[in-house]
């Protein structure tokens, strides 16, 4: 779940008021924004959220509060194709037909379905939401292996990435307030206490002391979650690895060199320990980065990337649709 919408969430529970969600369900062509993107407005203001390049906002402010007014919902279709683009974006580069639902939400009494989103945070399960526009409108949460119907929309809305920095010197400051920017939840652990301190990196979730082999085990660890290991020392990075080899973490960085980390694996090999594709290092992208600010950057986009599915090279020289980076 990316932090757009766990803002939108926390702005509806904190609402005293009404409030219309719009959400981009369907796509035809390309688009700023993919299906899942939403808008967030009380009538007056977008309080978060896009739809678009910046081209329908303003318009869909507008009918938010015939909503507002009515507590209808409405589908809305824009066809941005062409030179109709000019008018309503001044070529921002939509070139497609987007299909918007737009409903009011009462924080009072929420939908069934917002606390369905709120659980994916919760218990950190995946939730793949079918929406109906026959009738009205209608939401329902798909099982696993349930296809939806021919008159559904389907959106697949994942936990947020997990992410554990082992080491906790402050070399990792920015690695943590970027992964929190992101909307990441994010722990520290660290087998020195002086460092692992919460005072040090307020942003975190969890601050944890104590050695790999007492605190690893601890970590609840799925397909989500990412672990970067730097703690600038040999013996407690294999030790850790030797623990999270066995874990579901999705993604495991190493920080060091290719020596030390060929010198880790084949100590970890002599002891039956295979970490697979899974581990990465170097870690982080090829992005030039040499000091902890770039250094963090490429680590993160090689996670984002990972989790994605992708390799994390140039657009330009990718076949990935715009509207899916």
């Amino acid at each position: 779940m990316h932090k757009e919408l766990q803002d939108i969430l926390v702005l509806i529970r904190d609402s005293n008021r009404p409030l219309a969600l719009a959400t981009l369900l369907r796509v035809e062509g390309s688009s700023y924004r993919r299906p899942g993107s939403r808008l967030l407005t009380d009538g007056d203001q977008v309080l978060r959220g896009s739809l678009s390049g910046g081209c329908l906002e303003g318009e869909v402010l507008a009918r938010s509060n015939e909503i507002l007014a009515d507590g209808l919902p409405r589908l809305l279709r824009y066809d941005l194709r062409g030179e109709i683009d000019l008018v309503w974006g001044s070529g921002s580069g939509c070139e497609g037909v987007l299909d918007i639902l737009v409903e009011r939400i009462d924080p009072g009494a929420p939908p069934e379905w917002i606390g369905w989103l709120e659980a994916v945070i919760r218990h950190r399960h995946p939730l793949r939401l079918a929406t109906s526009l026959e009738s009205g409108f209608s939401r329902r949460r798909l099982e696993p292996g349930e296809k939806p119907r021919a008159d559904e929309t389907q959106e697949t809305i994942q936990p947020p990435v997990s992410l554990w920095i082992l080491g906790a010197s402050d070399d990792s400051r920015p690695l943590l307030r970027l992964a929190k920017e992101l909307g990441w939840e994010v722990g520290l652990l660290d087998h020195r206490p002086a460092f692992a301190r919460a005072e040090r990196f307020p942003e975190a979730d969890q601050v944890l002391s104590g050695h790999p082999a007492q605190r690893v085990p601890e970590l609840v660890l799925d397909s989500r979650s990412a672990v970067v290991l730097m703690t600038h020392n040999y013996l407690k990075d294999l030790e850790a690895l030797r623990l999270l080899g066995r874990s579901d973490a999705g993604y495991l960085g190493l920080m060091g060199s290719r020596a030390r980390s060929a010198k880790m694996m084949a100590d970890l090999a002599a002891e039956g320990v295979d970490c697979g594709p899974r581990l990465h290092s170097p870690v982080g992208l090829d992005l030039g980065a040499e000091d902890p600010e770039t250094i963090a950057l490429a680590v993160l986009a090689e996670i984002q990337a990972c989790f994605q599915g992708r390799i994390g090279g140039p657009l330009k020289a990718a076949r990935t649709p715009v509207s899916a980076i």
